[in-house]
């Protein structure tokens, strides 16, 4: 009886409910507002599987940055480590020069630009061997806007810009009564092409530029 009754109850509300809308009693309306339903149900659950594949992706790109990361701090050490070894190699060759019968040292000098050109440096330089030991010797402006005691060159490509050579904590000298930054390089850091060289200060709180010079050397088989 109990459940007979309940029945009855639950139909009177259902039937008093359907009543106050109108048209709700049609069947069409009721299977128009059952579509919507599921229509918005698929819509959830779409926005639900876009969402959880958009945090994977994120995930993955986490994944790659941090690898990247770590790939660019691997070049960056070995890079140093090159460097290094480069110099190494090049004072080395100098001090067992130095001990034998005297040898010219081949010297690039290279005074400050005034102002950049907007075209590249006519190549004025041969191509050197890569084994060659060079002193590259930077004359520092009779009026320079920073003195330090260290200083910083720094050799990108004069066309994009990209780094090829540095070195740090280098000291300024006075060589035939002019100032100057010099650093030992070999030659395979000068290959053929354009090269804008900067001189800024060298120090660990900031740095300031000095001054800027451009060279370009010409291919091995130019005539």
């Amino acid at each position: 009886m109990v459940q007979k009754d309940w029945g009855k109850a639950t139909n009177s509300i259902s039937c008093a409910w359907m009543r106050q809308v109108s048209g709700f009693e049609r069947p069409a309306v009721q299977w128009l507002f059952v579509a919507l339903s599921i229509v918005l149900i698929g819509i959830a659950a779409g926005e639900a599987v876009a969402l959880r594949r958009a945090r994977a992706q994120m995930e993955s790109l986490r994944a790659e940055q941090l690898n990247a990361r770590i790939e660019a701090e691997q070049l960056r050490a070995q890079l140093a480590r090159e460097e290094a070894a480069r110099e190494a190699f090049a004072l080395e060759l100098a001090r067992q020069r130095g001990s034998g019968a005297p040898v010219s040292q081949p010297t690039l000098t290279l005074s400050p630009l005034t102002r950049r050109s907007a075209q590249s440096p006519e190549p004025t330089v041969a191509r050197p061997p890569d084994s060659q030991v060079i002193q590259l010797r930077l004359l520092v402006p009779a009026v320079a806007k920073t003195e330090a005691a260290r200083y910083k060159i720094a050799v990108r490509m004069w066309t994009g810009g990209e780094a090829v050579w540095s070195r740090g904590g280098l000291t300024m000298s006075t060589v035939e009564g002019k100032r100057m930054v010099t650093s030992f390089i070999t030659g395979d850091v000068l290959g053929a092409g354009a090269y804008e060289i900067a001189l800024t200060t060298d120090a660990a709180d900031k740095s300031a530029d000095v001054a800027a010079y451009e060279v370009a050397v010409r291919a091995a088989d130019h005539r």
